[in-house]
């Protein structure tokens, strides 16, 4: 059966299973910190060039919107943590090592799978990002930087821009 294989992972060596809550809480902190230093350094540069100023440098020269795909590894990580714990810790197996589903962590995985859908799809890479995306074209749209920028870095995770999104028509929002 399909649950035979996570029985086999729960019972891999201590050096495994540290690596796998190890590397899941690395990805979440440089997640988050991506974001943090993206909004950081978006700042510094708004404040010393203006505030009409395109960011195309550091963490921005990457990726289109870096505290929004920073945030999206973060909170990826952040629900995937559960999963890598049961891993490590065999939280919801039994002695045997079979799942045992009236654990109550079942009900815990089920909500943050449904958190973790809504932060990343419903916002980040859909109002955020798409709206930000729509507000750059408007603003900047058909200068050599902006173009070359636009070739040269990633949007991050994002879905179809929504000409009603609240960050579409919200002159606060830019960059």
């Amino acid at each position: 059966s399909g649950l035979s294989g996570f029985s086999t992972l729960v019972t891999t060596s201590s050096a495994t299973k540290a690596l796998a809550l190890n590397s899941i809480l690395a990805l979440g902190f440089g997640g988050f910190l991506l974001a943090a230093v993206g909004d950081w350094y978006k700042a510094r540069i708004k404040l010393r060039d203006g505030a009409d100023t395109l960011v195309t440098s550091g963490p921005f020269r990457y990726f289109r919107h870096p505290n929004y795909t920073g945030e999206i590894i973060g909170w990826t990580a952040s629900c995937l943590l559960l999963p890598v714990l049961e891993l490590v810790f065999g939280l919801l197996t039994n002695s045997s090592g079979r799942i045992n589903t009236s654990k109550r962590l079942i009900p815990w995985i089920l909500v943050s799978g449904l958190g973790w859908f809504g932060i990343c799809f419903g916002v980040l890479a859909g109002e955020a990002t798409a709206g930000l995306e729509k507000i750059q074209k408007e603003k900047y749209g058909g200068t050599p930087e902006y173009e070359h920028w636009m070739k040269t870095s990633w949007s991050g995770p994002m879905l179809s821009p929504r000409s009603n999104t609240p960050a579409a028509t919200d002159p606060a929002a830019t960059q």
